[in-house]
């Protein structure tokens, strides 16, 4: 099978953008971001500072980092920071202006979304009560805008110290708005007026589907719809297409009416960005999808084949709601879903304890690609095939892109990847690509059911021109007088390149393959997902590792003796909360007795267990510290974030209700669960403690599959 790819290079120019109030290194042309007037790729992740112990902050920070973001998202919820009316606190995990502080100390800058509505699966959206009975909010209202002023002034007194065009650089105003745009130029001169600056002024580019050249639109798409109505599996909707259709339909269906997707003719002239890319989803009480290594992957990679540059992640890494306070959103409090009270773990990349998930790894190395391979890949425009597909369950031929450069260099996105579609193998696929009049055909490759990747051609490295290379780029560095070059073999696709016209197969092995001045290491794509680029310097690991005040951290793991655990059946206990078990169903009751003094040598201590039920809390003593709604019958327990619970009372109580037939505790799963059961069993216990090391690479396994 062979398709045809041709376009003209658009005209790219400054624009007459207002994003930003203040001279900063960051600016945006028509087309994509710099930073001290170079191309500048960014690669942000939203970490809610307020749903993670303020002790691990910095962790967080330099987790996501190692897997290759550039920049963090927080949202900053009114309704955390103002427990009592008009006293806003900012102190323990509260305490923004200590995040910040490590962001610009560990020299990630930071987007802040300031609201005042934020959504973000919390009550009212983040607005404190008094606010949401307010008839005249989210408008131009004198009286709502009036305690708009106090808040932010509040926020200002903290954040001030950060507004240096480096450390915060941007601040979205509201989200998912519905109004007009008027509103948020509203809300952009109240912040200037209190004093925020920052380059960017940031708006959801959803519902309206308009650009504003006051605000950078950023954009969203999800891997499912958990939020949606209904207890079956989707239908298959583009949320993998490789397409020119920039709005997805989906997002914000569950509070906004259906947005219909806006061609990429409307965004032309403005930089193709994203806030809410979604390499995870929150679970739902009435829907459980499990996000796996594709799904996580899949829509980052085909918005980055759309054109994209700025790839925005929410969630990159999970968290949970403040104990001790009812801030999520329920249908109690009139929104259309329920959501656990703590847990918003969110399926992230980097799990709300800490965990790097596998499409995590897979996402590092997109990521070390647009960061150390190819400076200039934000020059590269996107061009696609004429035939497009006519359907999001159209599986006649692969998804594919072009993004290219005038000169002819560029690369091959391929996708035969739909959750819930299955896509035949295609074999001996090929594409023709003219840019300009000038025509390259590009080498057939099979393309398997499933397949996410993307080969480059027409591609200097070094002092090598290579007409093309079959296997995907990850990071590129110089060794003396050798530019040596990471690539993984593309799923189905046998590793070969091209000089000069003359076909050369690809080895794989830690020695590489020489071509001039320029050495191309092939990795197989399990030793791929085990690659680092900390420091500079290479490393392969299987376990947590990054890079921390010039040494190398590395976590590992010590299995434990479940005997040092005692998890056992009670008689129920009287505790609060029952209701948001959602289930009308006999509950059940376990004592988990945790040895004491458990953490004293180690870091963490995780505990695995096999959970058959629909959700689960867990007490120490009346005190909700966790909950689960069941996704995958795997329910974990990582203990270092209680220790001040546990140190008082060693004991935890979990209760449990059962999945049912019907009603309520009648949910959508991906992974079937039992009927009324309530099983519970410890599994596995292990302890997590780390290691400091100097820089010095480590190796790979040359025979590793």
């Amino acid at each position: 099978m062979k398709i045809h790819i041709s376009g003209t290079p658009k005209p790219v120019d400054e624009g007459d953008f207002q994003y930003g109030n203040i001279e900063s290194s960051y600016r945006a042309n028509t087309q994509y971001f710099t930073r001290d007037g170079q191309p500048f790729f960014p690669i942000s992740g939203e970490v809610h500072y307020s749903r993670l112990p303020a002790e691990r902050w910095r962790e967080t920070l330099l987790k996501m980092r190692a897997c290759g973001v550039n920049i963090a998202a927080t949202y900053v919820f009114w309704n955390h920071h103002e427990k009592k009316d008009r006293q806003f606190n900012f102190d323990g995990n509260l305490d923004i202006a200590a995040f910040l502080r490590l962001c610009q100390a560990l020299s990630m800058p930071c987007v802040l979304r300031i609201g005042p509505w934020c959504h973000g699966e919390a009550l009212y959206g983040g607005l404190p009560p008094r606010i949401q009975r307010m008839p005249g909010k989210r408008t131009d209202d004198e009286c709502y805008l009036t305690q708009v002023r106090l808040f932010w002034q509040a926020l200002y007194r903290q954040v001030r110290p950060f507004l240096d065009g480096k450390t915060i650089i941007g601040l979205q105003l509201e989200n998912e708005y519905t109004g007009s745009t008027e509103h948020l130029r509203t809300l952009r001169r109240l912040a200037e007026q209190i004093g925020f600056r920052v380059p960017f002024f940031t708006m959801t580019a959803w519902p309206s589907g308009k650009p504003d050249r006051e605000f950078l639109p950023m954009f969203g798409g999800y891997p499912d719809a958990p939020w949606s109505g209904g207890k079956k599996a989707l239908k298959p909707n583009g949320r993998f297409a490789i397409s020119p259709v920039k709005t997805e339909e989906e997002i914000g269906s569950d509070l906004l009416r259906r947005a219909k997707g806006s061609p990429s003719d409307v965004f032309d002239q403005t930089p193709y960005a994203f806030c809410e890319i979604g390499p995870g989803n929150q679970v739902t009480q009435h829907r459980r999808p499990r996000i796996g290594e594709k799904d996580g992957y899949g829509v980052g990679f085909a918005k980055l084949a759309s054109g994209a540059n700025w790839l925005g992640y929410y969630m990159f890494c999970g968290g949970a709601n403040p104990i001790g306070r009812l801030l999520q959103e329920s249908r109690l409090t009139g929104y259309p879903n329920n959501y656990p009270i703590l847990d918003y773990d969110f399926q992230a990349p980097v799990s709300r304890w800490g965990e790097i998930r596998p499409h995590g790894h897979r996402l590092r190395l997109l990521h070390l690609f647009l960061t150390s391979f190819d400076p200039e890949f934000p020059k590269k425009q996107v061009y696609f095939p004429s035939c497009g597909n006519a359907a999001p369950t159209d599986v006649s031929h692969p998804q594919c892109s072009v993004r290219a450069t005038a000169d002819g260099s560029g690369y091959l996105f391929l996708s035969a990847f739909e959750r819930g579609l299955e896509y035949p193998d295609f074999p001996s696929f090929s594409v023709d690509f003219t840019l300009s009049g000038k025509t390259v055909s590009l080498p057939p490759v099979d393309v398997k059911s499933g397949a996410q990747f993307f080969f480059p051609f027409h591609l200097r490295l070094g002092s090598v021109l290579f007409d093309y290379i079959l296997a995907q780029p990850i990071a590129k560095r110089t060794e003396g007088n050798k530019t040596v070059c990471y690539f993984a073999a593309c799923e189905g696709v046998a590793p070969k390149c091209a000089v000069g016209g003359r076909e050369n197969l690809l080895s794989f092995g830690h020695s590489g393959n020489e071509f001039g001045d320029v050495v191309i290491v092939l990795l197989t794509m399990a030793q791929a997902k085990t690659f680092y680029l900390l420091g500079g310097q290479v490393y392969f690991s299987d376990t947590g590792i990054y890079e921390s005040n010039g040494t190398i951290v590395r976590e590992h793991q010590t299995e434990l003796p479940l005997s040092l655990f005692s998890l056992r059946r009670i008689k129920p206990r009287r505790l609060p909360l029952n209701y948001f078990l959602y289930s009308r169903e006999r509950r059940a009751y376990y004592e988990l007795r945790l040895p004491e003094n458990i953490l004293q040598s180690h870091r963490d201590i995780v505990l695995e267990f096999t959970f058959d039920g629909l959700n689960l809390q867990v007490f120490s003593g009346k005190t909700l510290i966790n909950d689960f709604f069941n996704i995958d019958r795997r329910f974990v327990l990582h203990l270092r974030d209680w220790r001040a619970y546990w140190q008082k009372d060693p004991v935890l109580i979990l209760r449990t209700a059962p999945l049912t037939r019907c009603g309520v505790s009648h949910v959508y799963h991906e992974v079937p669960i039992p009927l009324y059961s309530n099983a519970l069993t410890l599994k596995r216990a292990y302890a997590i403690d780390v290691k400091e090391e100097a820089h010095a690479a480590i190796g790979f396994d040359d025979s590793a599959e």
